[in-house]
């Protein structure tokens, strides 16, 4: 059954992504490009594995996304469409709100497990993609719910058009909703860890944390881990100007060209995301992050939290961090009010 109301009710169901495993493209004839993009996929697969068995390590149940099917796949790339995105990033297409789904944008290798739970999906793409669809073009990621209070991040990744379609078909009378404005990818600007105690970035320069939150822990991080990553792999932010980084290498100018050519879907603009915020709550004890950071981590141990590290080592090329990388489906607990 759907049910989650916050994002630190003990998780009890979540989805975890996927993405494409490195046969899928055997096809591309540079070694170099291949060996390097394959690479890449093993080891996401490989931390997205060992992320699944954190989770259930604390007793919650994950679902994985279904993948295209390879010989598809490959023939859409061999006809030149450019690779679709995988799988991967679940948080951003849905989100759950009290006993609702809401698909925000189609992704059809999650449509098995929402089948699942028909009776409480709200799709407007209806299976299909619809180009008059209202919600074309916003992100499940400008969301942010803190029981009866709803933030919405309107932004060009969640007009007021949109978060007015989401109140009035997915929330009733007993929510209360704000505007947070973050410029979109709002579980990359702050997190709750639990009622009192926030995470929040250098990007929150539109949020009222102190008012919306009176009498909250807030802890801003102002230096993203990525630029200690990219001077640790001796990356060059005038070749690739900060819209994706390998981690531990300095990508050829053969690999960049395909991936700017063919994986245009894939990368976002990864110098300004702060993973460090980006964080699956398992319950107010337990929190799992993809890296260790000292600031943050005496911060957890400060509110008896503890923190738990579980790698993602590309998630400076996908963009991707562990909120974006797994979406709740259930959480223990009901609608409270928290402020």
């Amino acid at each position: 059954m759907i049910n989650s109301y916050t994002s630190w009710q003990p998780l009890e169901e979540v989805i975890v992504g996927r993405a494409y495993s490195p046969d899928y493209f055997d096809f591309i004839d540079n070694p170099q490009v291949r060996a390097q993009l394959q690479q890449i996929l093993a080891e996401t697969a490989e931390d997205l594995d060992a992320l699944s068995r954190v989770i259930e390590q604390y007793g919650a149940r994950v679902r994985r996304p279904d993948l295209m099917p390879r010989d598809l796949f490959v023939r859409q790339q061999i006809q030149g469409q450019g690779a679709p995105l995988p799988p991967l990033t679940p948080r951003d297409w849905q989100i759950t709100l009290g006993q609702k789904l809401l698909r925000v944008l189609p992704m059809t290798e999650l449509d098995s497990i929402c089948a699942e739970y028909s009776d409480q999906v709200i799709d407007p793409h209806a299976g299909s993609w619809d180009p008059d669809c209202i919600l074309n073009g916003a992100s499940a990621s400008c969301i942010v719910r803190v029981g009866r209070d709803v933030f919405f991040d309107n932004s060009d990744f969640l007009r007021p058009d949109q978060t007015e379609w989401i109140v009035q078909n997915c929330l009733g009378p007993e929510y209360r909703v704000h505007e947070a404005v973050t410029d979109g990818h709002g579980d990359a600007v702050f997190a709750i860890l639990k009622p009192g105690v926030i995470l929040s970035s250098k990007h929150d320069m539109h949020l009222h944390l102190q008012e919306d939150f009176p009498g909250w822990d807030v802890l801003k991080i102002w230096d993203s881990s990525i630029w200690a990553a990219m001077e640790v792999g001796k990356f060059k932010y005038e070749s690739n100007p900060g819209a994706w980084y390998v981690q531990g290498q300095t990508p050829t100018p053969e690999f960049t060209e395909f991936v700017n050519t063919y994986l245009t879907k894939w990368t976002g603009f990864v110098a300004e995301t702060v993973f460090d915020v980006n964080c699956l709550v398992l319950d107010e004890s337990n929190v799992i992050f993809s890296a260790y950071n000292k600031e943050v981590f005496a911060f957890c141990e400060r509110h008896r939290i503890t923190p738990i590290v579980s790698e993602l080592r590309h998630s400076y090329f996908w963009d991707g961090g562990i909120s974006c990388c797994t979406q709740d489906l259930t959480r223990r607990g009901g609608l409270e009010t928290y402020l």
